[in-house]
């Protein structure tokens, strides 16, 4: 990915030295045939007949006046987003892996996560001129409301329609006679308790949007600046206040760090191992046992298993390579260096799978997650996962590790800064020449890009068909959604405040307060969710589309 970065940079720049400006020709010369034209005059004509008609971003960028040229370039900006957004996703995650839980996973994970978007608002609004930067802004609050909307409508809704199974049988269960046929309502998800108090932490971040929304019934600018301030305050706060909860209260942090060590063990050896359901798949089990067996005599031996295991690269998911061979192991039930059989080979490692799977835990459904209580009663899995992380710090934190984790965030954010003012300015090219409002360009096209990467990972997650996979996943929706809103509105609110910027977002705003609320309040009091919920989801979003289009283009709001 850096190579294809890097070469699609070059393009641009080799593209620039030929293509950097566009002319257009006077259709009114009209040549009558006689060649008395003095070389002087044709000069003169020549320079008549073109026109500049746009300058290159940069001194180096590329630039274009035709529909097609800009949609060119915004498909080459949106690639270089995604790619800038997986740098900054990678760096992140290898600094979590290193530091595990504490202070760092509690607050500095979570912001690194939110730099393109934040970077993108940031810059267009530092950068933008006097004349432009109302609109920059304007656009900067729609990719902030496309990226949670389309967070919590679209990609919600892929968790469910991929990873739905029937409600009637465990998600476990492997009794596949005794299922029932498809149906919209018999077939579903389930998740655990954690996740629909995670949700509510999501509808906490409503609080600043709905009293920004209070700003449309006031007249004067000074309550305006008031209500812009206040709302500042109350985000910057609950930024503060959900970072110190997690110092004390681990339990998001910690399903965060399990959400991402399972995305590890799943992309090295998981996927290879299971049927298109999410089961272990025997056929393959087999003859994996007979490609270990060397000799063809029906057993392995342990030391054998021992290298099978070894070769998982658990150091990439931060466990002990030690502990988690006897871990392993243990599961094979094999006493001794007794030579292990198909039958128990094929036994053990679908136990393992299970396991890997469907960790057993304490639901504690009766329990409040939001009490002092609350880390007393932690899964098993959860303080195993911790144990074993704290155990193998010291091998993790490797320089390599800290220089590759802090060139890939530099990186990102070098990208996503340099292509900030250019994608913004050839988006708002593009809506002027198709005469589509700008702020519902950036509502779409910027959060595919920033998205695109977590729809890959929730959808292979949601394919487990498991309660487990489903309920981190859903978690990892519910806190993404409250960090893009709390850190892009609090740099969207420091900008209009301290460039006094005139500002009408008011559709967006209610949008967001409509869609995450109805939501949130949706999910934050079941475990159940049927299929029919991932086509309500689905229709959601076109429907955000639709009221914004109304609100803005018959009520006046913009």
């Amino acid at each position: 990915m850096l190579r294809v970065s890097f070469i699609i940079l070059l393009v641009l720049l080799i593209t620039h030295l030929g293509n950097s400006r566009s002319f257009k020709e006077n259709s009114n010369l009209i040549s009558d045939g006689i060649d008395q034209i003095s070389h002087s005059s044709i000069l003169e004509v020549d320079v008549k007949a073109t026109t500049v008609t746009c300058e290159a971003i940069y001194g180096f960028l590329p630039c274009t006046s035709s529909v097609w040229g800009e949609i060119f370039m915004i498909v080459v900006y949106e690639f270089l987003l995604c790619s800038a957004e997986k740098f900054v996703s990678s760096g992140a995650d290898l600094f979590f892996q290193m530091f595990g839980t504490g202070i760092f996973g509690a607050s500095l994970f979570h912001v690194l996560g939110t730099i393109p978007q934040v970077a993108l608002v940031l810059v267009t609004g530092v950068t933008a001129s006097t004349d432009t930067i109302e609109a920059q802004a304007k656009m900067g609050m729609s990719l902030l409301a496309g990226s949670t909307i389309m967070l919590l409508t679209l990609i919600w809704g892929s968790v469910i329609a991929f990873g739905s199974y029937d409600l009637s049988q465990p998600s476990d269960s492997s009794d596949v006679e005794n299922k029932r046929p498809f149906s919209l309502s018999g077939y579903g998800v389930s998740t655990d308790v954690e996740t629909y108090h995670t949700s509510r932490v999501m509808i906490v971040s409503m609080i600043p949007f709905l009293i920004l929304q209070m700003a449309k019934v006031l007249k004067s600018s000074s309550g305006r600046r008031i209500v812009v301030i206040v709302s500042l305050i109350v985000t910057l706060a609950f930024l503060f206040l959900y970072f110190t909860y997690q110092v004390f209260e681990p339990w998001i942090q910690s399903r965060r760090l399990e959400y991402l060590m399972r995305k590890h063990v799943q992309k090295n050896l998981l996927p290879s191992l299971l049927t298109g359901s999410g089961r272990p798949d025997v056929t393959i089990i087999r003859d994996l046992f007979h490609k270990i067996d060397k000799n063809n005599d029906n057993h392995i031996l342990p030391n054998e298993l021992r290298a099978l295991i070894l070769g998982i690269q658990i150091e990439e998911v931060g466990l002990n390579e030690d502990d988690y061979e006897a871990m392993v192991m243990k599961e094979f039930d094999i006493p001794g260096d007794s030579p292990i059989t198909e039958t128990e080979f094929i036994k053990g490692v679908s136990k393992w799978i299970n396991k890997a799977q469907h960790p057993a835990n304490n639901q504690g459904h009766d329990k409040p997650k939001f009490s002092n209580s609350n880390s007393k009663k932690s899964t098993d899995e959860q303080q195993g996962l911790l144990a074993q992380k704290k155990e193998s710090k010291g091998t993790n934190k490797s320089w390599l590790n800290y220089i590759k984790a802090a060139f890939l965030l530099i990186l990102g954010t070098a990208i996503t800064v340099l292509l900030a003012q250019p994608l913004m300015q050839t988006l708002q090219e593009f809506s002027t020449a198709v005469n589509i409002p700008s702020f519902l360009v950036s509502y779409v096209v910027i959060p595919l890009a920033l998205n695109y990467r977590q729809t890959l990972r929730a959808i292979t997650s949601a394919r487990q068909k498991t309660e487990k996979a489903i309920s981190l996943t859903f978690s990892e929706i519910y806190n993404g959604i409250f960090m893009n809103n709390m850190m892009g509105l609090a740099i969207f609110l420091a900008l209009v405040y301290i460039r006094d910027l005139s500002w009408d977002v008011s559709a967006e705003i209610l949008v967001v307060l409509l869609i995450c609320t109805a939501m949130g309040l949706f999910t934050c009091f079941r475990t159940k969710f049927p299929f029919w919920t991932s086509i309500l989801a689905y229709l959601l979003y076109p429907l955000s589309l639709l009221l914004i289009y109304v609100l803005t283009t018959f009520f006046g709001w913009s």
